[in-house]
């Protein structure tokens, strides 16, 4: 059969004859004659965020699966078949692959009918539904209607280059900009809880000094005056206690300890201006190793 032949008859005719007898020349004749059909239906259904070519390619994925099932014994137009088959495509689309998030199919399904919903009852009650009145509608719960009109209002996640508006009408933070960072004090707790176990190992003396002099900040001076010793003497409690410190980090010998042994890592730490420096190795020296806050 020509092609010329093929371009003469009409589109009904063409779909019964393919029925009879499966032909690909004549089948691909009239998946191209939908084009206008499936372009229009397409387009209908755009709105922002989605692609008209994502929805375009649905849209002939359904047609061409509608032809190759299409029945002509049931004396109903292809094109109506066509239509149905089509939008219930898109529409699973829509519910499968743009939401945001996922969602229960019960709430998905309120929220894309939550407008239509709303028009109805306007037109019925003359006047704006209240949330029972709506929830009613749906035989739904209001909290279920409320949690459905959030994610409706949450169909798509911003993208963090999108901006917020500035209080003076000009471009505002992007939603980068408010995205959190790391707790580094938070984080902290943790990788610092074998320095605050070996702490409670320490005499209260020693306890008070090391809390003094590198958490408070406090001079030798100043912390030998409060215990009434003199300053030589804090340094050498001061020295004796931070030795002690290490030892008991590098031993991991902590009571009830739910921290993993340090032992076979060999850990020395010591502590400066409220600061944990850790280093691994035989000895640890003020002057040197990783800096890590403490809370």
């Amino acid at each position: 059969m020509t092609q010329s032949t093929l371009q003469s008859r009409d589109t009904e005719e063409l779909i019964a004859e393919l029925a009879r007898h499966p032909d690909e020349t004549l089948r691909q004749e009239i998946i191209e004659r939908h084009t206008p059909l499936v372009r229009s239906l397409a387009h209908k259904f755009v709105r922002p965020g989605v692609s008209a070519d994502d929805l375009m390619q649905t849209a002939w994925v359904a047609l061409i699966r509608a032809l190759d099932r299409f029945d002509p014994s049931h004396e109903t137009k292809f094109s109506t078949y066509a239509i149905h088959c089509m939008v219930g495509e898109i529409k699973r689309y829509f519910r499968d692959r743009t939401w945001g998030m996922k969602v229960p199919r019960c709430l998905q399904e309120i929220a894309s009918s939550l407008h239509r919903m709303e028009e109805k009852l306007i037109r019925e009650l003359e006047r704006e539904p209240t949330m029972t009145e709506m929830a009613a509608a749906f035989g739904v719960s209001e909290e279920a209607l409320a949690e459905a009109m959030e994610l409706q209002r949450n169909y798509q996640m911003s993208a963090l280059e999108d901006r917020f508006e500035g209080e003076e009408g000009g471009d505002g933070l992007s939603v980068g900009d408010t995205v959190g960072g790391a707790d580094l004090r938070l984080e902290s707790i943790v990788e610092n809880a074998p320095l605050h176990q070996a702490l409670s190992q320490l005499e209260e003396r020693d306890q008070l000094i090391i809390r003094r002099r590198f958490y408070e900040g406090i001079s030798q001076q100043e912390v030998a005056t409060e215990l009434g010793l003199s300053q030589m003497h804090i340094s050498r409690l001061e020295r004796a206690a931070l030795r002690r410190l290490r030892q008991c980090m590098a031993a991991g010998d902590f009571a009830n300890d739910p921290t993993p042994d340090l032992s076979a890592g060999r850990f020395s730490g010591i502590i400066r201006n409220g600061e944990a420096v850790w280093r691994a190795g035989c000895a640890c020296s003020p002057g040197g190793g990783p800096v890590v806050s403490i809370p």
